[in-house]
């Protein structure tokens, strides 16, 4: 196989990689935002808990 071949090859696999890695790092965003989500309606449930149970 030529060099040109090799450079050809090399830029399909980075098409692919690049790719493949951007898609990755949106789904672990979103697992973040999700728990983040979470977390904050669980604080906000246990401080309202707390204000009206001490009444």
């Amino acid at each position: 196989m030529g060099k040109a071949r090799y450079t050809v090859l090399g830029w399909v696999v980075w098409q692919i990689g690049s790719r493949v890695a951007k898609r990755k790092v949106a789904e672990q965003r979103v697992k973040v935002a999700s728990a983040a989500v979470v977390a904050l309606a669980v604080a906000v449930a246990l401080a309202l808990a707390r204000a009206t149970g001490d009444e």
